[in-house]
């Protein structure tokens, strides 16, 4: 085990990255390093002015000598691999797990205390719509512990990482792993709530439209899950919420398990990391 690597910028690695470096790039050296089959390695990205995506990379070896293609092409995927997912996880992922889900509290439970008063003039549709809204709203609550506890184990990995300051094998699979698994949870509650959509309307105008004789708590009740069910119909809501999970199914289709979607992403990644390696400058 290697003590925590300091990233430095040596007078002879500045050497080898300007040696690399195309007329107005900007090179960004990587502050953590990364360790593969005992070796430490830096990364450099160059950068062209209103460019979001780097221009090239170089790979070096910690004492500034510049390693040949084939030694930096798994190097340069690790870098990559890892920083993608540890951005996602920080950044999207962080923001997602803390997204409210009491509206999805109170409409199961304004469904579950309506009805018992209710049943009796629902239809066998309209039965089965009213569970299906509420297992979908008990996935939503359900979800939250689990993309928390999700959260902890990846920072927890990522914590370690920024110890030693360096990344490994093992650290890119924990965090893609975690990120994954996230992200299928994600994806189910989107599918979950697109596949009730037809449910929601139905519900809604059957509370709107229905002459039900509730009691004073009860009337209120269903006057509360109308407005929420209200607020849930609005088309943005359900156009962003297709438009998710197209942007997340990158072969075009629906998942069927978590497998399938670590596959498909698999496959998608490495079209990405093949035009990156077309862009690392090593020789």
């Amino acid at each position: 085990m290697v003590s925590r690597i300091i990233v430095k910028e040596t007078p002879h690695i500045r050497e080898q990255i300007n040696k690399h470096k195309k007329f107005l790039e900007k090179p960004d050296l990587f502050n953590h390093a990364a360790m593969l089959d005992g070796q430490v390695y830096y990364n450099v990205q160059y950068w062209r002015w209103g460019k979001s995506k780097a221009a090239g990379y170089l790979i070096l070896r910690s004492d500034g000598s510049v390693p040949p293609l084939a030694e930096a092409r798994p190097v340069v995927r690790l870098f990559m691999s890892h920083n993608n997912a540890v951005i996602s996880f920080t950044q999207d992922f962080a923001r997602d797990k803390e997204k409210p889900v009491w509206m999805y509290q109170q409409k199961r439970d304004c469904l579950l205390e309506l009805l018992p008063f209710c049943e009796h003039v629902m239809d066998a549709q309209t039965r089965q719509d009213a569970e299906d809204l509420i297992e979908m709203c008990q996935l939503m609550v359900n979800s939250v512990e689990e993309l928390r506890a999700i959260y902890e184990r990846g920072m927890h990995y990522h914590e370690e990482m920024l110890a030693r300051n360096y990344t490994t094998i093992d650290d890119e699979k924990q965090m893609r792993d975690a990120l994954l698994d996230s992200d299928y949870i994600l994806y189910r509650r989107l599918r979950k709530q697109c596949e009730v959509q037809s449910a929601v309307d139905r519900i809604y105008h059957f509370f709107a439209s229905s002459r039900l004789e509730l009691a004073g708590k009860q009337s209120d009740m269903a006057k509360k899950l109308v407005s929420l069910l209200r607020d849930y119909r609005r088309e943005e809501l359900w156009r962003i919420m297709k438009q998710s999970i197209k942007d997340m199914e990158v072969q075009g289709v629906p998942y069927q398990d978590v497998l399938e979607m670590r596959q498909a992403v698999s496959e998608f990644n490495e079209k990405i990391f093949h035009s990156i390696m077309s862009s690392l400058r090593n020789p």
